[in-house]
């Protein structure tokens, strides 16, 4: 499954069973361990189809552009780890922060927890 076909089975889904895995190369690997000093190498990259909901509701307008984030997460033009507060445990949230400049001088942003079993997951997409 192409990742449009599985954005096209989430945004016409209400159910939480489908992921979509991305690949992460190997220089975008040391380049995020270089800036953050998280060797996240052997994590799975992952989109869960609630979060294509979310973004959908929140930021319609940036649905057109989730097709681009293999190309952010490989040639992202920063990235930074960021905490945020889980209200509902109370406990910090990692969270990798990846920007790209695209020739349009706009700037997209891809934000990924770092879940338990070394996995990455999608949390939001928007224009910066």
């Amino acid at each position: 499954m192409t990742l449009e076909e599985f954005i096209s089975i989430a945004l016409n889904s209400n159910t939480r069973d489908i992921l979509y895995e991305l690949e992460i190369t190997e220089d975008a690997c040391r380049a995020i361990k270089k800036h953050t000093n998280l060797n996240i190498c052997n994590y799975k990259f992952i989109i869960e189809e609630e979060y294509i909901r979310h973004i959908r509701n929140g930021h319609e307008e940036d649905l057109e552009l989730l097709p681009l984030i293999p190309t952010i997460l490989n040639h992202f033009s920063s990235v930074e780890k960021s905490l945020t507060r889980n209200k509902q445990t109370g406990q910090n949230d990692v969270s990798l922060v990846f920007r790209k400049k695209f020739d349009n001088d706009v700037i997209r942003m891809v934000s990924l927890r770092i879940m338990k079993k070394k996995i990455l997951s999608l949390r939001t997409f928007f224009r910066q």
